[in-house]
C-alpha cells in the first residue's frame, strides 16, 4: 500500500536521493549523491509530498510558491513500476491542495507530457527558462 507524507525524517533523506538517482531527476544531484543539497532544496520548498511502499521512496515532488499568487512544480519523480498507477496524480493533487487559487507552471519531462495535460496543465506560450548548464528542454 503507497502511502503519502508530507514531512521527511533525517534518517529518509539517502531514501530520497535513491529515487533522484534511479529516475536522473533533480538536475542530475541524485546521480551525484548529493545529499545535501536535496535536502536543502526540500526543507526550502513551500510544500513537497514523498510516496512511500514498503519503506521505499517511490516518487516524490515539490513546490515552490510564494503562498499568494504563483506556485512551481519542480523535481517530480515515480519509480518505472510505480507509473501509470495513480502516484504521481496523487503526488500532485496532495501538492494543489489547498492551493487551488495559484498560478501553477512546471516543466515537465518530454515522457510525462501527456500525464499532465491529463491533470488539467497546458501548454504555455511564452515560458522561458535560464538553465545553469546544456538542457535538451531549451528550444534554442
Amino acid at each position: 500500500m503507497i502511502t503519502y507524507t508530507l514531512e521527511i525524517e533525517n534518517s529518509d533523506w539517502e531514501k530520497l536521493v535513491d529515487l533522484y538517482d534511479e529516475t536522473n531527476m533533480c538536475l542530475g544531484l541524485g546521480r551525484k549523491r548529493e545529499t545535501g543539497k536535496i535536502r536543502t532544496a526540500f526543507q526550502n520548498s513551500y510544500k513537497h509530498v514523498c510516496a512511500w511502499d514498503s519503506g521505499v521512496v517511490v516518487g516524490a515532488g515539490r513546490m515552490i510558491s510564494d503562498g499568494v499568487c504563483y506556485g512551481w512544480i519542480h523535481d517530480m519523480a515515480v519509480l518505472q513500476p510505480y507509473r501509470k498507477h495513480g502516484v504521481g496524480r496523487q503526488i500532485i493533487e496532495k501538492l494543489l491542495e489547498g492551493n487551488e487559487s495559484l498560478l501553477i507552471g512546471l516543466t515537465s519531462s518530454f515522457e510525462a507530457i501527456d500525464f499532465y495535460l491529463k491533470l488539467g496543465f497546458n501548454k504555455h506560450k511564452t515560458a522561458m527558462a535560464k538553465y545553469p548548464g546544456h538542457s535538451d528542454y531549451l528550444l534554442y
